[in-house]
């Protein structure tokens, strides 16, 4: 039974794996190659937000980025409730396969629940967040329409092409917030 609730749980992982590689990965490597003159730093100024964390790169990717992120906290700042829910579970959607794995571990070493129960329990608990950072990903999107209002209402970058690589970034951005590892 718990080589089921295994494969089960492998579906959305496989799932999300396939469609950050395909929308996300592809594109972030054009975006990567891409420089745009202006940096993470300076876009989040003019756009109204504090620097950030990465501030010195000035690719479309990380611009991409910052853009999404920046929406996501215009979207927050209007009172969106989605979105700060968004926000808040970036770090658990990194956090939780370490802590899901310790747990894991732990069961295992402590003979409490069989090795295959622990392993399909762990993956069973990330493909469930997975699959509810899945059935969220509108709010990404409506954030990245807010975030391509702003920049486009900003000026914030010189060309044009430069806006539609970034703004083309940061839709694929939203993919890499789907994967938990």
């Amino acid at each position: 039974m718990w080589k089921v609730v295994l494969l089960l749980s492998l579906i959305p992982l496989v799932g999300a794996w396939l469609g950050r590689h395909w929308f996300w990965t592809r594109v972030r490597m054009e975006g990567i190659r891409h420089d745009c003159g202006t940096t993470v730093r300076d876009l989040r100024q003019k756009l109204g937000l504090p620097a950030g964390r990465r501030g010195a790169e000035t690719h479309a990717a990380a611009l991409g980025n910052a853009v999404r992120e920046c929406g996501l906290a215009l979207l927050e700042k209007e009172g969106n409730g989605l979105a700060k829910a968004r926000i808040n579970g970036g770090f658990l959607t990194r956090a939780l396969p370490a802590l899901v794995i310790i747990i894991a571990v732990f069961a295992i070493f402590s003979k409490r629940v069989p090795a295959g129960w622990a392993v399909a329990g762990a993956f069973g608990v990330v493909a469930f967040w997975t699959l509810l950072r899945l059935t969220s990903m509108t709010i990404e999107w409506r954030a990245v329409a807010k975030g391509a209002e702003a920049l486009k209402s900003s000026r914030a970058l010189k060309r044009i092409a430069d806006e539609e690589e970034v703004i083309r970034c940061a839709k694929a951005s939203v993919w890499n917030t789907v994967w938990p590892f």
